[in-house]
């Protein structure tokens, strides 16, 4: 593989690349910054190549199968994105890249303890992929930018499109997350405030709380109720909430450089990429917009009209899936692509009323979607094939087959339905001898979060967590409530609601009674293989 040096000249319309010299003032900056606080392991469930693939092909996009893609993440942090979708799909194949020394080796150790063989992650700086593939195999199904565009120097945001241009397989799929405006200008002026105030503080804890300080200050001294003093309250309560090391980094490096969607698009369609559509589902609709503004929005151009969508919602961040320039998008969605799809649900059925965990609500009227979604209320957190959903339709009624699979793309369309292009198979029945996954028991020596068999981030409580780790595969139920009352008497007893319950003859009747419902819980957080 050569690297892409030409700087100045054009293939077929597309920028190309110059490979910067080594290690630049600016991300030997970043590089310090990154191994003083590493950056949280997060999860996002965005980057499932199932819903990847499940977007793209809607779009008509005919997307790799992710049962088996290769797939390159850059600025991997610590891997624990990539490490949770190599245990999910075995048979890919998964590679990252990530600037700081640490994350790398702290990935790589969780590797080894999993037994991976399937995932590399690489220490080194994002410009240097910049290289042409020379075969297939050195091509990437699905390429994962989350958390790196927005907060990286101008040359290695250009090689993050650059190696989308030049890595992607023809019809591979790539997400980049980005900060955009106009949300973030009232961001940027709480950011602003905070970095005036800690400049030239050294200690990243003292930083942080130096900067929240002035910002408090200066709400707390602004006339109650103005447009200022609400949004700095709005910003305070979003500080509160979040991962202190993602603070330090979002709000206090150098480089956090928003951008409008448009923009966004420029720079891509300069790099022959095109934009598909956003990653999670519901960014692209009009919930919340009057019918007659829907319209209005509706006969605007692709690109016009979604920044104009982000208008009406203050919108502050976009995860956006891109593809080559060559490939045809659909500008409407395909809605026989999912038929080879396979649907999963959270949400709850109550007579005709569903109602899902975001909040939102609806009314299932036909009998055969209500089956449908009855079934998929049953079998979560496993899936369900689009196949498997229609059988449940009498050959004799097409009428109703064609309601089900158009009230099923409605239900996805709003995000009470969920679709992926791989499925999700989950132990729904809690064993004699329960065996959580094998990442979730390593992951709760480490922190309170594990990453379940949907892809998707869960904070457990202290308690369950030892739980989880319990959960082997070998130990029976007796010697799992044995293990939880040593464990409370250790731990100063267990809470059960307004009380502290202590004692091994009060804490006994208590372990006994709530194990099975433990259990049920985990089955249903999608936790347990066995």
């Amino acid at each position: 593989m050569s690297p892409i040096i030409s700087s100045g000249s054009t293939t077929q319309g597309c920028e190309r690349f110059s490979v910067p010299a080594d290690h630049s003032p600016s991300i030997a900056k970043l590089m310090s910054n990154y191994d003083k606080v590493p950056y949280p392991d997060f999860i996002h469930p965005a980057t499932h190549p199932g819903n990847m693939a499940a977007i793209a092909r809607l779009h008509g996009v005919n997307a790799p199968p992710p049962e088996s893609c290769r797939v390159l993440e850059l600025a991997c942090g610590p891997g624990g994105n990539l490490i949770s979708l190599a245990t999910l799909l075995p048979s890919s194949h998964f590679e990252g890249i990530d600037l700081a020394a640490g994350h790398v080796k702290t990935g790589n150790s969780m590797i080894g303890k999993l037994g991976l063989s399937n995932i590399q992650l690489h220490h080194g700086r994002i410009e240097d992929w910049v290289t042409e593939a020379e075969s297939d195999g050195e091509r990437f199904d699905y390429i994962i930018a989350h958390g790196a565009y927005s907060w990286v120097p101008e040359e290695a945001r250009q090689a993050i499109l650059a190696i989308c241009q030049l890595r992607l397989s023809d019809n591979g799929v790539a997400l980049i997350s980005y900060n955009t405006y106009p949300g973030w200008h009232q961001r940027q002026m709480a950011r602003d405030i905070m970095r005036y105030h800690a400049d030239g503080i050294e200690d990243p804890q003292t930083r942080l709380r130096h900067g929240k300080a002035l910002l408090s200050s200066v709400a707390q001294n602004v006339p109650q109720g103005s447009a200022y003093r609400v949004a700095l309250e709005e910003e305070l309560k979003a500080l509160d909430q979040a991962n202190e090391a993602y603070i330090s980094h979002e709000q206090f490096e150098d480089t956090n450089r928003p951008c409008y969607f448009h923009e966004f698009a420029t720079e891509a369609a300069s790099h022959c990429l095109q934009t598909i559509a956003e990653a999670d589902w519901g960014d692209s609709t009009y919930e919340q917009v009057r019918p007659d503004v829907a319209s209005a929005l509706a006969s605007l151009p692709k690109i016009r009209r979604a920044q104009t969508l982000d208008f009406f919602r203050r919108r502050t961040f976009r995860q956006t899936l891109l593809c080559r320039d060559s490939v045809a998008v659909s500008e409407q969605l395909q809605s026989s692509a999912m038929e080879s799809m396979h649907f999963v649900t959270s949400s709850k059925l109550e007579g005709d009323q569903i109602t899902g965990s975001n909040g939102l609500s609806g009314t299932v009227d036909h009998p055969v979607t209500q089956a449908a979604i009855g079934r998929l209320v049953d079998q979560y957190p496993s899936s369900i094939s689009c196949e498997e959903l229609c059988a449940i339709v009498d050959s004799q009624e097409p009428d109703s087959l064609a309601t089900l699979k158009a009230d099923l793309f409605n239900l996805v369309c709003v995000g009470l339905v969920s679709v992926s292009a791989s499925p999700t198979e989950a132990c729904r029945e809690v064993s004699s001898h329960p065996r959580a996954t094998a990442l979730s028991r390593e992951q709760v020596l480490l922190g309170d979060t594990v990453t379940n068999l949907r892809h998707q981030p869960i904070r457990l409580d202290d308690t369950t967590a030892h739980l989880v780790r319990c959960c082997d595969g070998q130990t029976d139920h007796v010697s799992l409530i044995e293990s939880m009352i040593a464990y409370a008497m250790a731990n100063g007893g267990l809470v059960e609601g307004d009380q502290v319950i202590t004692g091994e003859e009060n804490l006994r009747p208590l372990v006994n009674s709530k194990m099975t419902s433990n259990l049920q819980r985990l089955a249903a957080m999608a936790l347990l293989v066995g």
